[in-house]
């Protein structure tokens, strides 16, 4: 090869390399595109959730229902959202929580009789397109709310965990399922909701389980013993490490974010937007492809004053998801 094709062929090289557009094999599953932005839209509506007390009565809150028309952009742009297929969302993708182990009825693993099989096919007839389960053993809560007969996972240190047969129970019953036609799928996405922000990445054991599961959800409150962030349950640092060592394993990884504060002794304006300011600056994976942020804005102790909406007012609920949309989505 002469000097001059030499030449011209490194200009070639180097115009490629510096063009935009073009995905180098190191950043395919990096830094190029992002994962899911979730909601879970409470309450809905009058009739569905003003019955609810968790954290406090429901009755009188602002309802979604009541936001119809007032949130184009979110319902455009929203990737999924837990159990409401009749709000404005365009999406059909959906996810929802599944608390295994409450009773032996609820986990029949006859696939006419469980629970979660029926939970299942309840939105897929709807129309709805089952993105994530996040599922656990919920016995800490579970136990002191009506359910006797409630059993904890394998592990002390986090008993939210599934066993191993548990997870191979499900898949089995995934599968029959779907052969005797009651789901449209032989398996879905199973992702271990977890309580404590790094145990599952840390100990050999539960390394185990995870391997079973697509992935891990985390939830990060702002309230009770998540409090204050620097010294709370979620801070940074356990969140960060349980976080990157999931998707180093190829898993998804769920950010639960909420129930978050409203006006109170401890707020501040936008301090729901700061303490994500704070998570990625420690190193939370903003932009990732398996790394999902779902708000899970319940309407829990003063929270529940925060408005719903319209999306326009930046410090209402569906202004919150816009603005995440928008972080998460919209920049690079």
């Amino acid at each position: 090869m002469n000097k001059e094709c030499h030449t011209v062929l490194i200009a070639a090289a180097a115009l490629v390399m510096s063009c935009p557009g073009v995905v180098h094999a190191d950043e395919a599953d990096v830094g190029i595109s992002s994962g899911n932005v979730g909601l879970r839209p409470l309450p809905r509506t009058k009739a569905i959730d003003h019955s609810h007390n968790h954290g406090g009565s429901w009755a009188g809150t602002p309802t979604f229902e009541e936001q119809h028309g007032k949130y184009p952009f979110v319902a455009e742009h929203l990737d999924v959202v837990k159990d409401w297929l009749e709000g404005d969302f365009k999406t059909k993708r959906m996810f929802f929580e599944w608390y295994w182990g409450l009773s032996e009825a609820r986990d029949d693993l006859d696939p006419e009789k469980n629970a979660l099989v029926k939970e299942i096919r309840k939105w897929e007839t709807r129309g709805g397109v089952i993105e994530h389960i996040l599922i656990c053993r919920e016995y800490r809560l579970a136990i002191h709310h009506g359910h006797a007969e409630a059993k904890p996972g394998p592990f002390k240190e986090d008993t939210r965990m599934l066993f191993a047969e548990d997870v191979d129970n499900i898949r089995a019953l995934f599968r029959q399922a779907h052969a005797k036609g009651l789901l449209k799928s032989a398996d879905y996405k199973l992702i271990q909701m977890v309580e404590n922000p790094s145990f599952f990445a840390e100990d050999p054991r539960a390394r185990a389980i995870i391997a079973k599961m697509d992935g891990v959800a985390y939830e990060a409150h702002q309230f009770n013993r998540h409090w204050p962030l620097e010294t709370g349950w979620s801070k940074p640092a356990p969140v960060v490490r349980g976080a990157q060592w999931a998707l180093d394993q190829g898993k998804e990884y769920i950010f639960y974010y909420g129930p978050i504060i409203w006006k109170s002794e401890q707020y501040y304006e936008f301090i729901e937007r700061d303490w994500l300011y704070k998570y990625w600056k420690a190193g939370l994976p903003k932009h990732h492809p398996r790394m999902h942020y779902y708000l899970n804005t319940f309407p829990h102790a003063h929270g529940r004053g925060r408005p719903v909406g319209p999306e326009s007012d930046p410090h209402s609920v569906l202004g919150l998801t816009k603005w995440l949309i928008e972080e998460i989505k919209m920049k690079p």
